[in-house]
């Protein structure tokens, strides 16, 4: 029979539990029934994350074997075929611009358009095909943050209206002890300035709209979707804005 009153197992006929003291008066029966209702309570239950336990949602060290989630590499595809399309649209424009030109107006004649449109076409397209090029020449890595400074430069402009702007220098050391600087613009897009600090472990994911993760997310300000930058709280398991799965 069971304890009535902490469900321990005791013998049958028993007066008083050993594990708890309590008397027993039940019937059998009846502390059999009390037992199949009885459910221990259950606490800190993990969820996943992709790379082992998480406790009430905050991730444990390490990075995420999500960067190879079926979601995300899907959304990683098309976002790179979106900005194929969008290449492809955006190359031959001055060669249809200097066409249409020529036929509204009198002031070119159409070989001149077509040859002047195809030379700035054509370097728009060498400009596209080098930024291809480069973007996938970029590999993953590893490093760790080991300084962080800003400069001001001077910004040279055609009028007399020069100034300057602020560059913000995060520099890190890779795992195989090379230096690096990420270098960020003011009036550009502040990512790795923002986000990581001095003594933060990190992985450079360069295939992502949002490329670093920390190995260390539990002292993180937030975890942001690889994929559309959204900034979630460390406790979400998926972006609020798009629901693709967080690197945790």
């Amino acid at each position: 029979m069971f304890c009535s009153n902490c469900g321990a197992q005791i013998e049958n006929n028993a007066k008083f539990c050993p594990n708890c003291g309590a008397a027993q008066n039940a019937a059998p029966a009846q502390a059999q029934q009390n037992t199949a209702q009885y459910t221990a309570p259950v606490y800190g239950v993990p969820t996943y994350s992709g790379n082992g336990e998480v406790r009430q949602g905050i991730p444990a060290p390490g990075f995420s074997d999500r960067v190879n989630h079926p979601e995300i590499l899907a959304a990683v595809k098309k976002t790179r075929k979106a900005a194929g399309i969008f290449s492809l649209f955006f190359v031959p424009l001055p060669l249809l611009g200097f066409v249409i030109y020529s036929i509204v107006s009198d002031k070119m004649e159409t070989t001149d358009a077509l040859k002047y449109g195809a030379v700035i076409s054509g370097i728009f397209l060498l400009f596209a095909i080098y930024g291809f090029v480069k973007e996938r020449a970029k590999n993953t890595y590893e490093a760790t943050v080991i300084d962080k400074k800003s400069r001001h430069n001077y910004r040279h402009n055609n009028s007399d209206d020069n100034s300057y702007y602020t560059e913000y220098i995060t520099v890190v050391r890779t795992a195989d002890g090379k230096k690096k600087r990420i270098v960020e613009r003011e009036g550009s897009r502040i990512v790795a300035w923002d986000y990581l600090q001095v003594g933060d472990r990190f992985k450079y994911h360069p295939q992502f709209h949002f490329p670093y993760e920390l190995y260390d997310k539990s002292k993180a300000p937030y975890i942001a979707c690889v994929s559309c930058g959204t900034k979630n709280s460390i406790e979400s398991d998926r972006c609020q804005k798009c629901g693709l799965p967080l690197l945790k």
